[in-house]
């Protein structure tokens, strides 16, 4: 990413690359004692930099170019810094390249959404615009017709205004993005972080929805006050949902307090009182080590050390430290950068020394290596995926939908529960096989492809109405932790066309009720949908009936259902197969409404009454009441909670909304 001086500073693009993938990096400089060095400047920096197969004929010199650039500082703004600049030229790359390959490559990870359903129904996210930003767009203007749209805006913000190309990150971002959203408006924005207040402030004035965001910034603080916190926040309140990438960390992540139990300066990074943190890393790449604590007050230093370099002591050699002055309000932050050119992988190490100041919490990450020795996946969400108002995507394998060991956890610095889903990883696009592709890169522009779908159907939902939908209705919706989130992303029921429930706490069972033909309308002449209007026997009748698909059966011969009433096949069906027995011997009390408990045993019988669920213990439900064995399989189930946490209210009303939530989900379940 070019600088405002037209260097290019770095940052972590959230790829993971297996081992034997060659990363386009020089031979850097050998790593040796540096006495008193200077902070380094935070940075956005790469994970590893994987060379795009239009560029590796250049490959000596794309490494000397790029492995050098990768690791130029840049300066971060202050947080209130103005936009000042003028925006920058909306122009596109184009190079010499070799071909790509001749057809078209859809992620993997569309199926398990249920994106196609969706693009069948016509939901293609048209009239929603996502704003891919990323480290570079190689090969862009060459990707095949049916990877990208071929009007796709681009714009960078930087000295020369030209579109970065320092990997093609950024274009299979943008084909991922295409995949979930093919009608949706795409921008390809790269940026220097100078200008990234004039970037955001430029996505809001052209009416960006959305933002796909695959890169972190290594420095701290992780509390909440990144320099870059305030302008996204901005952007969120104007409208725009932003999806970040939660990180590779959870390996490669450490936290700790500041003591210092023997006495010799430097901090124990276990109860055991070891001070040194290991990692490897491997021959020709170039790692990155950061260190930030909470309290400005306390001054640490932070030094790397050579384990296979032993001093003649039996010590590891110091290889580099910083001494930068901190407690009067500098950043609590230092980071250090470390090149291995030994010829093979190298074991090294990191320890921590508290200078000055009171005891603190502290983190350390690394960024091109292999996992930490001593690693705490806890809290390992970098920035801005940290953000509590952004939609922090973790990665799991496409296939099993089992979570990947380096995607990043919650919680976040304050608290917040991170991440807030999890996205498929390891899928193919243009020029990269599926196992190529690890990292929470690639779940983060799912999800940013999903909300395109949303908003393509419903775009007056806000970026927190948003939110809510993609959290409530993965697949762990019901049961959150701090490794998934709220789950697998799932995209749920097929938009209705009912836009009164935009934002009902049961917006996406009235869709399915809608979509899937159990209800066709209100029964309040003029309204379209009435969710809060207590459901009647006939319509609980034509429900169940249209839940089970229609079913022939023999007339019921109940007093007060006439031959010709609409609701008559229906009840005909719930008498002959004793899901109901009438209000009376001889009648079904068509326009009664109905209690909980009645609708608890409908659902039981419905399910063929299992017997065997263990007690639900609600304490208004007496023992022998006509609908207690069905009441304790509707917990046991999962179809219901309750309507609190002791009480199930078995004699109040059942809602419209309250049934077609039920009846959703029994959806596809298992008999009994």
């Amino acid at each position: 990413m070019r600088d405002s001086s037209g260097g290019v500073g770095s940052m972590t693009v959230l790829r993971v690359l297996p081992a034997g993938v060659p990363a386009d990096g020089p031979a850097h400089c050998t790593a040796t004692a540096w006495t008193r060095p200077l902070r380094q400047q935070a940075r956005r920096y790469r994970d590893r930099v994987r060379p795009s197969p239009t560029t590796t004929y250049l490959s000596v010199l794309v490494a000397a170019v790029l492995g050098a650039a990768l690791f130029v500082p840049t300066t971060p703004p202050g947080a209130n810094d103005p936009v000042t600049n003028p925006a920058g030229r909306r122009l596109s790359t184009v190079r010499p390249v070799e071909s790509r390959q001749p057809l078209a490559v859809t992620s993997e990870g569309l199926a398990a959404s249920g994106a196609p359903a969706w693009h069948s129904a016509g939901h293609t996210g048209a009239g929603a615009t996502v704003a891919i930003l990323d480290v570079g767009f190689d090969g862009l203007a060459d990707v095949a017709a049916d990877d990208l749209p071929a009007d796709m805006v681009k714009m960078a913000f930087d000295k020369d205004g030209i579109l970065d190309a320092l990997s093609d990150h950024g274009t299979q971002m943008a084909e991922i993005v295409y995949d979930m959203a093919p009608d949706a408006d795409l921008v390809a924005v790269t940026f220097a972080d100078n200008k990234f207040a004039e970037t955001v402030a430029w996505l809001e004035l052209t009416g960006v929805d959305v933002v796909s965001f695959s890169m972190e910034w290594t420095d701290g603080p992780l509390d909440g006050t990144h320099w870059t916190a305030p302008i996204i926040q901005a952007s969120i309140d104007a409208g725009i949902t932003w999806v970040v990438a939660a990180g590779n960390s959870a390996e490669t992540h450490h936290n700790g307090t500041t003591m210092d139990v023997d006495g010799d300066g430097w901090i124990e990074v276990t109860s055991s009182g070891i001070e040194h943190n290991e990692f490897t890393i491997d021959s020709g790449d170039t790692a990155e080590v950061s260190l930030s604590w909470n309290d400005p007050a306390t001054d640490l230093d932070l030094c790397l050390f050579d384990m296979q370099d032993l001093d003649t002591d039996g010590q590891p050699t110091v290889v580099e430290c910083t001494e930068n002055p901190q407690g009067l309000g500098e950043s609590a932050t230092e980071i250090l950068t470390l090149a291995n050119d030994t010829g093979t992988q190298h074991r090294y190490s990191y320890g921590v020394t508290r200078r000055s100041g009171p005891e603190t919490t502290y983190e350390t990450r690394t960024w091109g290596t292999g996992p930490l020795q001593f690693a705490n996946p806890a809290a390992s969400i970098g920035v801005p995926g940290n953000m509590a108002d952004v939609i922090t995507v973790g990665a799991v394998d496409w296939q099993t939908e089992q979570l990947q060991p380096y995607s990043a956890w919650g919680p976040n610095h304050m608290g917040d529960r991170k991440p807030d889903v999890v996205g498929p990883d390891l899928v193919a696009t243009s020029r990269w096989a599926g196992p190529s592709n690890s990292g929470t890169s690639y779940a983060a522009p799912h999800v940013a492809g999903l909300v395109a779908l949303i908003l393509g159907a419903a775009p007056d939902l806000t970026p927190a109405q948003v939110k809510e939908r993609i959290t409530s209705r993965a697949s762990r919706a019901n049961d959150p932790d701090y490794k998934h989130g709220w789950g697998v992303i799932r995209l749920g029921s097929l938009p209705s066309t009912i836009t009164a429930i935009r934002g009902h706490w049961a917006e996406e069972a009235l869709d399915w009720a809608f979509t899937t033909k159990i209800t066709d309308g209100c029964p309040r002449l003029g309204e379209l949908t009435c969710p809060e209007l207590a459901v009647t026997r006939d319509e609980m009748a034509r429900f169940l009936w249209r839940f089970r698909g229609t079913p022939l059966a023999a007339v019921a011969a109940f007093d007060d259902v006439a031959t010709d009433a609409s609701y008559g096949p229906a009840v005909g069906w719930l008498a002959e197969t004793g899901v109901t027995l009438g209000c009376t011997t001889t009648t079904y009390c068509p326009a009664g409404t109905v209690t909980r408990a009645e609708m608890a045993a409908f659902l039981w019988r419905l399910e063929g009454s299992p017997e065997g669920s263990p007690t639900a213990g609600f304490a208004d439900i007496a023992s022998g009441s006509f609908a207690e064995a069905a009441i304790d399989w509707l917990l046991a189930s999962g179809t219901t909670t309750g309507c609190t946490m002791t009480s199930y209210c078995p004699q109040g009303l059942v809602t419209r909304a309250e049934m077609f939530t039920f009846l959703e989900r029994r959806y596809d379940a298992p008999l009994g």
